[in-house]
């Protein structure tokens, strides 16, 4: 089956405090991993799997993301322009206008070696409306050791999002990537949203959020430990950031 996929839209404008003091002078996605910036990682897993649309959501300081991407060449490159205070479901639907029917939505702090040949044939096969990718977590290797956020049915049709990890049914990690149809969102929902909390939860309830469950470690940026984590393990598992051909050189 064909991957209809051909644009990743990248939540990147967050505060990132809990990379202080490194944040104080960028956005967290702009991270050096090895001397670049994380950002040039999480870009290249897109490229790798055939997407060449990318639409950015900025809020903290834009201007050091948008200056470092916006003349890439072989590549097109959008911005959406927000506030550090948008929540994650306010910046996606103040891009509404820029979305492609589906997209692929990331967190800017999360990388995981993309699986879109086996994620959208999974998304097309649920019938769902969204999908979102979930670490199985078999080893507690995840954010938070063994604690889980999603609870999966036998149908991989996710039955309960807890961000607060407090659920023993819980049986996995969402860890974003999602498939997301434009159609079903609501371009007129007003208030500062989170996509976690204010929207998934209505397609939970309506079963129309599905799960792609993989095996396949993930790593995250969210503080300077973790940051560490992602730098040693780039070059031993090949992760790598963006070849300069793609800044013209």
């Amino acid at each position: 089956m064909k991957n209809k996929i051909t644009q990743a839209v990248i939540l990147a404008g967050g505060r990132g405090e809990r990379l202080q003091p490194l944040t104080d002078t960028m956005p967290k996605p702009m991270a050096p991993i090895n001397g670049t910036p994380f950002l040039d990682y999480l870009i290249y897993t897109v490229l790798q799997v055939g997407i060449e649309k990318i639409l950015i959501l900025l809020g903290y300081k834009a201007d050091v993301i948008a200056d470092k991407y916006k003349n890439m060449t072989d590549v097109t490159i959008e911005f959406s322009y927000g506030t550090e205070e948008d929540q994650t479901g306010r910046r996606v639907l103040n891009a509404y206008n820029q979305l492609e029917d589906h997209f692929l939505l990331l967190y800017g702090d999360n990388y995981w070696p993309i699986e879109l040949d086996l994620m959208w044939p999974n998304y097309q096969q649920s019938g769902v409306k969204v999908s979102t990718t979930v670490f199985s977590n078999k080893n507690g290797t995840g954010e938070y050791g063994y604690e889980n956020n999603v609870v999966i049915g036998n149908d991989d049709i996710i039955i309960k999002y807890d961000k607060k990890r407090e659920t023993n049914d819980a049986n996995g990690v969402d860890i974003g990537y999602f498939i997301v149809s434009k159609k079903s969102l609501d371009p007129d929902q007003s208030g500062n949203v989170s996509f976690e909390v204010d929207i998934l939860p209505k397609f939970i309830a309506k079963k129309q959020l599905g799960a792609f469950v993989t095996n396949n470690q993930y790593y995250y940026i969210t503080n300077m430990q973790s940051l560490k984590d992602f730098e040693n393990a780039a070059l031993p598992n090949n992760f790598l950031p963006l070849p300069q051909k793609y800044f013209g050189g």
